[in-house]
């Protein structure tokens, strides 16, 4: 079968493109190949490109990615991932984002793409505005962002992309643990002691009572509860220590420039029932747990800005960090609204076989 390369296209007469099957170009007419297509079926030798008005001139595989790659200067690592997914038996499609992507065996145009991809290299930045754009587009089109990033040999790693939905194992338990708290011992604020970029809380019923049962601090063997610049902030705008709470927030930004960022996410996160400690030890802001019992954490939770620009080398690492420690590796984006008002999308990104 012949095409005739055309620009970005590689032309195939209608009478020739049911050899193909369904899985290739778009109809008018005839079959327009996109470079990929065209290159991937050039490779398996199921077509031969010859250049428009030149009869007798084949092109060679090697001319033909020269000739893709002075049109599009990303042709290279969008070929990459298209010939392997097509070699794992994928139907895809180039257009959207980078590429639509069917399920094995299905019949494009018969059923609606599952998936689209997003291609990176590894020298790439993401900023949070183009994940947050994915986000939003996937969700207006019904379909499932996958980001493909293509190393400096070549080997791709594929990155399931979502709004994360947070498990608990009794929904509605530990808020109402939390909230009991409050009720409990709300009544009267507790002295507590500024101690440089931690809270002493010196009540030992009391740091028996939020360490125990609600899982708050560091507990000492004197029963002095040592609480963390969040913890503490939290504990105060819930009226359980004698701190200002506006004060404590402008002490705390001196020491710590994106505290305000943490604080919202920690606030937000203990409003929603689960248990929020420090995840210094895995390179994020917090470690989450579903409830209070639980053995092992089952989130690891970094704070970005909105102005945040990712590095493929950034994202690489705390996925696959996370992924080794088994669990799902959450960023938290925060907009700002005003100094105490902001809102938080958070995005769960992990590895993906396909």
């Amino acid at each position: 079968m012949q095409g005739e390369l055309s620009g970005e296209k590689v032309i195939v007469a209608e009478s020739e493109a049911d050899i193909l099957g369904k899985g290739y170009g778009r109809k008018k007419g005839r079959l327009e190949l996109s470079l990929e297509e065209a290159a991937f079926l050039l490779e398996t030798e199921k077509i031969s490109i010859k250049i428009k008005d030149e009869k007798e001139l084949e092109l060679s595989l090697e001319d033909f990615l020269k000739h893709a790659l002075g049109i599009a200067p990303k042709f290279g690592v969008r070929y990459i991932v298209y010939k392997d997914l097509k070699e794992r038996g994928y139907v895809v499609q180039p257009g959207g984002v980078d590429f639509w992507l069917y399920p094995r065996g299905a019949k494009q145009g018969e059923k609606p793409a599952r998936y689209f991809v997003r291609i990176l290299s590894e020298s790439e930045f993401l900023s949070l505005k183009e994940l947050d754009a994915i986000l939003i587009s996937a969700h207006n089109m019904r379909k499932e962002p996958i980001i493909a990033v293509v190393d400096e040999e070549s080997d791709i790693t594929y990155y399931a992309v979502k709004e994360a939905k947070f498990e608990f194992v009794e929904e509605g338990k530990e808020k109402e643990k939390e909230e009991g708290v409050v009720e409990e011992i709300g009544k009267v604020k507790v002295k507590a002691t500024l101690l440089g970029d931690r809270v002493v809380l010196w009540d030992a019923d009391l740091a028996e009572n939020l360490y125990s049962n609600h899982f708050y601090g560091m507990l000492t063997k004197e029963k002095r509860l040592l609480l963390s610049l969040v913890e503490a902030a939290y504990l105060m705008k819930k009226g359980l220590l004698e701190m200002s709470f506006e004060q404590f927030i402008e002490h705390a930004s001196s020491i710590e420039s994106d505290f305000m960022d943490k604080y919202v996410v920690y606030e937000d996160l203990r409003e929603r029932g689960l248990i929020v400690k420090t995840g210094f030890k895995f390179g994020s802001h917090f470690r989450v747990y579903k409830a209070i019992n639980q053995k092992h954490s089952s989130y690891l939770i970094h704070v970005l800005p909105e102005e945040h620009v990712f590095s493929m080398h950034e994202l690489s690492r705390a996925v696959r960090l996370a992924h080794g420690v088994k669990k799902r590796m959450i960023f938290a984006q925060t907009f700002k609204k005003s100094l105490i008002d902001q809102k938080i999308r958070y995005v769960d990104i992990g590895r993906m076989k396909l």
